[in-house]
């Protein structure tokens, strides 16, 4: 995972799902706190039920206000798995 994050230093911000936040917290990724959404042509698709969001600060990462939305382009088939 550390080689990973600086492999993707270039970008603004990681962003993962897990079921074990505790090994990634070690290396520094963060949970997310706010609501979660998925973004579909039709507007945002509410994920209350999502847990387990990540974040990893990059160089570029603006300030980040862990509690405030979070939201993510649909996948086809699912949101955030």
């Amino acid at each position: 995972m550390r080689r990973l994050a600086a492999e993707i230093d270039d970008y603004v911000i990681g962003c993962l799902q897990t079921d074990l936040p505790a090994f990634y917290e070690r290396l520094g990724w963060e949970v997310w706190r706010g609501s979660l959404a998925g973004r579909a042509g039709h507007g945002l698709i509410p994920t209350p039920q999502q847990r387990g969001v990540m974040v990893l600060r990059l160089p570029q990462t603006p300030p980040l206000d862990l509690e405030m939305p979070l939201t993510i382009e649909c996948q086809p088939d699912r949101i955030w798995e």
